[in-house]
């Protein structure tokens, strides 16, 4: 009973509706891999299949935040499935790294002891009454098999001066960085995408512009792509016959056994909806440089390999999120091997100088070349200051962090997607079965 998945917008199915939770302890029928996109404008949780999901109205562009938002019920009314965390989940490196965990969640969902800086009350009501921003990334995912390519379509009002959009914010955060919707006003560099990671641009105006530099992080701070994904597996023994050669030369069979990680079924359910769209820019910088100056550093940088990225985080207490699937989907029946993780996309905005030297280093192929010779490789990297302790400062910044928040509480939004987690239950006498056959085959 294997099932192949895809990519991160792949989701593996049975070719037949999922089982309702009364037949969950029928045995699951082979499956086929579908492949179809994890999110959609119109709905969720993917294309047209059988698969359950609830439907998610598209946002009409002008849309304000607060109405775009989610609708879930109260938490505390919520706390009776709370008993799914209690089988104890594995662990998983992103409770721990690559997300910001956050263990202190009150029921509210609002969290306490945050690691880093976020709007205050003020500026929250006055983002939620604002218009939705434009999606600039989902556009052009189009194929559930590979990430998008070409041009990204921005979707907001192109503007002709950066200076007088920046000026009038809807609110300023405490590092003084103006934040403005790009559903009102969208910056009109010419932007590439990065594959799943993001996009980036050289568009030569965030070369010199501060205030269209500003314009362009704000344009393309959309919220990251967020999903969760359940993986069920078993391992299985196997046999093979391999020959070998002794120091005579004589050769002889032997009967050789390893064990493989079989799939029985794994997909993807959309988390994205549920994150707050405005993420909050900061700067993680350890010479204490602020998001201005950052950016000015940049726009005065000369070096011909100079870059600046904005990575995405989404705060989330994932351990707990983590136990309730966990949980549920072993009390649906499931026996066997069990991974929940949380997948993401569009979390990088990068932009770049673009000369001769740069299309060379962005090029797959002449990159690979230049690691293999080496010394290309270490020269470039020398002129871009990777060795700051030589070079006096590097020249490739990534201290430029965009943090998003769930500002819902795991339970709540657990309860909304448990419609649509399932899995291909069996009964006791075939687990019982199985373990027999783990036993003595």
């Amino acid at each position: 009973m294997g099932v192949v998945a895809g990519q991160f917008f792949t989701i593996s199915l049975p070719a037949q509706p999922a089982p309702s939770q009364c037949a969950l302890a029928q045995p699951a029928p082979k499956g086929v891999s579908v492949s179809q996109p994890l999110l959609s404008v119109e709905e969720c949780s993917g294309s047209d299949t059988d698969f359950p999901r609830e439907p998610c109205p598209p946002i009409v562009m002008g849309t304000v935040v607060e109405d775009a938002m989610p609708k879930v019920a109260p938490a505390s009314s919520l706390a009776d499935q709370l008993s799914y965390s209690n089988v104890v989940a594995e662990p998983h490196p992103e409770d721990v790294g690559g997300e910001v965990a956050i263990s202190a969640a009150r029921a509210d969902g609002a969290g306490a002891g945050h690691p880093t800086a976020w709007y205050s009350d003020d500026q929250l009501e006055a983002l939620k009454c604002s218009p939705m921003p434009a999606d600039t990334f989902t556009a052009g995912v189009g194929s559930a098999s590979r990430p998008p390519v070409g041009e990204v379509i921005c979707q907001g009002l192109p503007v002709t001066s950066a200076a007088v959009v920046m000026g009038t914010p809807i609110v300023t955060t405490q590092g003084g960085f103006p934040v403005v919707s790009s559903a009102q006003a969208a910056s009109s560099a010419a932007t590439k995408y990065d594959g799943w990671e993001g996009i980036k641009s050289c568009d030569g105006r965030l070369q010199v512009d501060l205030d269209e530099l500003m314009l362009f992080f704000n344009t393309h701070n959309t919220r990251p792509l967020l999903g969760v994904e359940v993986h069920g597996w078993h391992r299985e023994r196997r046999s093979r016959t391999v020959t070998r050669r002794d120091k005579d030369g004589r050769t002889h069979h032997e009967t050789e056994h390893y064990w493989v990680t079989v799939t029985d079924f794994e997909y993807k359910v959309d988390l994205t909806r549920f994150i707050f769209p405005f993420g909050y820019i900061a700067s993680v910088d350890e010479n204490q440089l602020t998001v201005l100056q950052l950016l000015r550093k940049f726009v005065d940088d000369d070096n011909m390999l100079k870059s600046l990225s904005m990575i995405k985080e989404v705060q989330f207490d994932y351990s707990a999120m983590r136990a309730m699937v966990h949980g549920y989907i072993r009390s649906l029946g499931w026996r066997r091997g069990l991974t929940v993780s949380f997948p993401k996309a569009n979390y990088s905005v990068r932009v770049y100088h673009e000369n001769w030297l740069s299309q060379m280093w962005e090029n797959q192929c002449v990159n690979i070349l230049c690691h293999l010779t080496v010394l290309p490789c270490l020269a470039m990297r020398l002129y871009r200051g990777d060795c700051s302790c030589w070079c006096g400062g590097g020249h490739k910044e990534e201290d430029l962090r965009s943090f998003f928040r769930i500002q819902y509480a795991p339970v709540q939004v657990f309860e909304a997607i448990r419609p649509m987690l399932w899995c291909p239950g069996f009964s006791g006498a075939q687990f019982a079965m199985e373990m027999l056959r783990d036993v003595f085959w």
